[in-house]
């Protein structure tokens, strides 16, 4: 089983002992505690604490000897989040074991608004707008769509120009210069490659040769001379994901032998690299038509459980994406949410913990969200 979450509490750590006593007394003893082992269904209680030596005596569930863990984190949520760490020290009898507390931590924002359980069937979360691949800066495959968006440009290029044209994805083995243009995500750009105070020509997004470059400028003078080209640019293809991360995944290669390339020109170029990127974009969404659990639900949020394979693979890469969310025999309300944790179980399914980005752009459809959500705590929907 699996667990990660992408945005953690803001803890205050108990250092005093006597505050330590306080929480663990007040709160904790004799309260049903969650073992922070996703899931989180396994339960334990505190029985005793030994004030002098920070130990508690504990009640676990019968397996827990089994896993033979010696860290022992538990929590509770109550007002605010309560979570306790500690080592494990020996089996006192039975099922009582003693522990050592190590820290006790407190959330330092109360939970905003309550969880409602959602019974099966009462809501579903459909209509998933997702990635079919997620295209990441590190990917050593490059998917097939992303090809073929490039080569297509590329053709639509060439057919009005008599210069040297390539679109390519990022490769391993470039000359430098290529890699410079990734690594900055800006472009190169020598007008003339004959004068060098090209070489030293840039702006916001754009390379300066002589600087970022740094080759030898009389030597590239005579290169370019020789291999006849009179104007060279280089224009990074930067694709920003679902999650708004921008990845250099291509660039626009041209090479001129009977022409100046402007800088106008490079501009133009940028918007083709956005038509690109939005081609791409589009032949790499897809909308799933399924339906998924709600397992609860909040004011703020809502825990889904998706079983479908790809789904399962894509969104755990994912910051946020958007879905209806359709309660039974009702319109559906369009969410986007955000990712705040997410875990697989034994059957490798998964558990999405999301919080809602935004409001509604459709007057009335929060308030429609929150009447279910008191209809589901009274027991009316």
């Amino acid at each position: 089983m699996q667990y990660f979450e992408k945005n953690s509490r803001t803890l205050d750590y108990i250092v005093s002992k006597d505050q330590k006593k306080h929480v663990i007394l007040k709160y904790l003893l004799e309260q049903e505690l969650s073992l922070k082992i996703y899931p989180f269904d396994k339960k334990a209680v505190i029985k005793k604490y030994l004030e002098e030596d920070e130990k508690i005596l504990i009640r676990m569930p019968e397996d827990w000897e089994e896993m033979g863990e010696k860290k022992v984190s538990l929590f509770k949520i109550l007002a605010k989040y309560i979570e306790i760490d500690c080592q494990y020290l020996q089996k006192a009898e039975k099922d009582l074991y003693l522990l050592k507390v190590e820290r006790l931590a407190i959330a330092k924002l109360n939970r905003e608004s309550p969880r409602v359980q959602v019974l099966s069937g009462k809501a579903v979360v459909t209509n998933l707008i997702t990635p079919k691949t997620v295209i990441e800066a590190n990917m050593f495959n490059i998917p097939t769509l992303i090809k073929v968006n490039l080569e297509d440009y590329k053709n639509r290029l060439k057919k009005n120009s008599t210069d040297n044209i390539v679109i390519e994805t990022f490769k391993p083995g470039l000359d430098r210069k290529f890699e410079i243009v990734k690594r900055s995500r800006k472009s190169l750009l020598l007008e003339d490659t004959q004068n060098a105070n090209s070489y030293s020509e840039s702006g916001p997004d754009r390379l300066d040769y002589s600087k970022d470059i740094d080759d030898d400028i009389g030597t590239m003078i005579r290169k370019f001379k020789d291999q006849k080209i009179v104007s060279e640019l280089i224009r990074p293809i930067i694709y920003k994901n679902h999650s708004d991360q921008p990845i250099p995944i291509g660039y626009i290669w041209i090479q001129s032998k009977d022409k100046k390339l402007s800088s106008d020109y490079l501009s133009e170029l940028g918007k083709l690299s956005d038509e690109v990127v939005g081609r791409i974009k589009e032949s790499n969404t897809i909308k799933t038509t399924e339906k998924f659990k709600v397992l609860d639900a909040s004011a703020k949020g809502l825990k889904v459980k998706i079983d479908d394979p790809n789904l399962i693979d894509t969104l755990t890469k994912q910051e946020d994406f958007i879905f209806d969310v359709l309660f039974k025999m009702q319109a559906p309300l369009t969410v986007s949410a955000a990712i705040r944790w997410w875990g697989k179980d034994e059957d490798g399914h998964l558990t999405l913990g999301l919080e809602f980005k935004g409001k509604s752009d459709h007057p009335g459809e929060r308030d429609r969200y929150i009447k279910n959500l008191e209809l589901m705590q009274k027991g009316a929907l």
